[in-house]
């Protein structure tokens, strides 16, 4: 474990998102050089991550420069995410058997190469005028509340990382079972599931963010959101590409017609292996509570006194 363990939640805050911004100027310096598919992505990924970061950490960032710095990465996120549409788009493709003469492939490809060159010119663009230097300075953390309750935060900034690690994360952990238990239903239509997807992402980003203060057990549970994760994900991608093959240049190829029944077919082959995943994962009787109980307790379990519990130790400094 960790020694930000029992950080005081400002430095472990400015900590965690450093190590954000830092992954983000990496990712964008391979983006100035190549924009392969893993590239496209991983940038994606850095992206979304630091936001994720800067949403959990409410109240502990100047919300201005938050707020500008979120437009300027919006320069960045359309262009690669239309880049990613061809990469989901000629993966999918290739595992429902279309072949790279395939008519549609080449469309497919020659648009990737027409909008990859466009997005690497644009990621030049805003990396010479938006250095690293610059925004580190503009987004120090800075924390607007003395105790839970003065500002409109869900941390307390007088306790340590694991702390408010063992306050927050169980609630967040119900919330996320109970709206599971609701929409992981036959009934459920796919629009609902991907709203799902997405909060079930920034659950898991946010569980990522806390892994310095727990042992391998948090592991277990993230590896276990982020497969759910990607069966939504699939879906998701899935329809996304249903999506694209009915704009013109694309409606008409020759392998259209098979690649939209062959995403049907996947969408329907992908749903219900979600069902079945969290059946086998999350719906047993008191799974829930079991990682509550865990988030709850174990918080910098390690750096502590043995038989001492996070969530009571917080207690009684809260009502000092």
């Amino acid at each position: 474990m960790s020694p930000e363990a029992l950080s005081p939640m400002k430095e472990y805050v400015a900590r965690r998102s450093e190590a954000r911004l830092d992954r983000f100027a990496y990712e964008l310096g391979r983006g100035c050089k190549s924009t392969d598919a893993h590239t496209v992505h991983d940038l994606r990924v850095s992206i979304r991550r630091y936001e994720s970061c800067v949403d959990a950490f409410n109240g502990f960032f100047p919300p201005r420069p938050v707020r500008k710095f979120d437009r300027r990465l919006r320069e960045i996120l359309k262009p690669a995410g239309i880049v990613r549409d061809r990469d989901i788009a000629l993966q999918l493709a290739s595992e429902a058997g279309l072949t790279p003469d395939t008519s549609l492939v080449r469309v497919l490809s020659k648009q990737r190469q027409e909008l990859a060159k466009g997005f690497q010119e644009d990621v030049k663009r805003w990396s010479k005028r938006n250095s690293s230097d610059k925004w580190r300075r503009r987004l120090v953390v800075s924390s607007h509340m003395d105790r839970r309750g003065s500002a409109k935060s869900t941390w307390d900034s007088s306790l340590t990382s694991s702390e408010n690690a063992a306050f927050v994360l169980p609630g967040l952990t119900q919330k996320f079972f109970s709206r599971g238990r609701k929409l992981i239903q036959v009934k459920t239509p796919d629009k609902k599931l991907h709203d799902f997807r997405l909060r079930v992402k920034r659950f898991r980003y946010t569980l990522e963010l806390f892994k310095p203060c727990y042992g391998p057990t948090l592991d277990k549970h993230i590896t276990a959101v982020r497969r759910l994760q990607d069966h939504l994900g699939t879906m998701n991608d899935c329809a996304a590409t249903l999506s694209l093959l009915k704009r013109p240049g694309l409606l008409e190829q020759e392998g259209a017609r098979r690649l939209r029944d062959a995403l049907k077919r996947r969408i329907k082959s992908e749903r219900a292996d979600l069902f079945a995943y969290w059946e086998s994962h999350f719906a047993g009787e008191g799974v829930g509570k079991r990682w509550m109980g865990y988030l709850e307790r174990y918080a910098g379990r390690v750096a502590m006194p043995q038989g001492s519990s996070t969530a009571a130790r917080a207690a009684d400094r809260m009502s000092a």
